[in-house]
């Protein structure tokens, strides 16, 4: 018994040794080009931030890629990969930052930010590695999606810190403060999402659904962190500042003004000529309202069955 345990931990060990040699062989059998970087297609998404160690971005539709530097710009439908011990800070236009790990390959495969039009709609490839995502709070946009595909999982964020660890058949998930997710399995679309809060963990089994959330010690949080350090500085906020514009915008002016008192001892009101107009009771708008909030449901249903049934991008093969 003892001798069989003994040839099987030697097997998987060898077979882990391959994998990992293969993971890190996977950057050194992509072309690199040898001119200067040459922008994707379309406006950028996003820039490097930072860098340690060897990573490579390829455009869409692209074989060769780039050597990854600080202040790279990132557009959609790019892949970056990172080398052995490489980390990677990615800076998206919407605020939201994505600390790539080691060994990892990540496609922006749809990242749409509009603060004109108050959406966000970010759908994110995720084959292998581990990455911490960053996301930010855009709480007075009417869409704002921001979705990660893993290879056995579908994330919705809901909240905004949290680590994902990519294997070839199960997805780890760890939330921290502040931070709700919503997990489901590939292979059952049509289970309830599994909700994960601040402060617990999952996992996701190819051909399973998502486990139920355990606690996530303090000695785990503390090192995933250290392990995917942020850019502090440039932390996504809360949209305190919009909603408090947005709130000003609905209040009724009224300034007073009292003038000398040698000339007169009357208080003078003011009142702002759109202070005086009476609300508007238009019931048509509230029935619309409802009509379009019962489509976009249905829209949210029906493109989260498509994003599952999505075949995650195919990478350059390993040698």
């Amino acid at each position: 018994m003892i001798y069989k345990q003994f040839i099987r931990l030697a097997i998987f060990g060898y077979m882990m040794s391959a994998f990992f040699v293969l993971a890190d062989a996977s950057i050194d059998s992509i072309a690199i080009y040898e001119n200067d970087y040459q922008p994707g297609v379309g406006r950028f998404i996003g820039k490097v931030a930072a860098v340690s160690g060897d990573g490579v971005i390829i455009h869409l539709n692209e074989k060769a890629g780039y050597q990854v530097i600080g202040d790279m710009k990132v557009y959609r439908g790019d892949t970056i990969l990172t080398g052995y011990s490489a980390t990677v800070l990615i800076h998206l236009n919407d605020g939201s930052q994505i600390s790539q790990g080691s060994k990892s390959k990540i496609q922006f495969t749809q990242v749409i930010y509009s603060p004109k039009n108050r959406t966000r709609n970010s759908f994110i490839h995720m084959s292998s590695g581990r990455a911490r995502f960053s996301v930010k709070k855009l709480k007075s946009y009417k869409n704002r999606r921001f979705r990660v595909k893993t290879t056995s999982a579908l994330i919705g964020v809901r909240g905004s810190d949290f680590v994902i660890q990519v294997r070839p058949d199960q997805t780890e998930v760890a939330a921290f403060d502040n931070t709700t997710l919503a997990l489901i399995g590939l292979d059952m679309p049509d289970l309830p999402p599994v909700i994960l809060n601040a402060f617990e963990k999952s996992s996701i089994i190819s051909g399973e659904s998502p486990t139920s959330p355990i606690s996530l010690s303090i000695e785990e949080m503390d090192g995933l962190k250290k392990e995917f350090l942020l850019d502090r500085k440039a932390l996504p906020q809360t949209d305190d500042t919009q909603e408090k514009e947005a709130a000003s915008e609905k209040i009724q002016t009224i300034r007073i003004t009292q003038s000398d008192a040698k000339e007169s001892s009357v208080q003078q009101l003011i009142v702002d000529a759109d202070a005086l107009k009476p609300p508007l009771a238009n019931f048509s708008d509230v029935i619309n309202n409802f009509v379009e909030k019962k489509q976009d449901d249905i829209t949210y249903v029906s493109e989260q069955k498509h994003e599952i049934a999505t075949e995650l991008p195919e990478f350059p093969e390993f040698p």
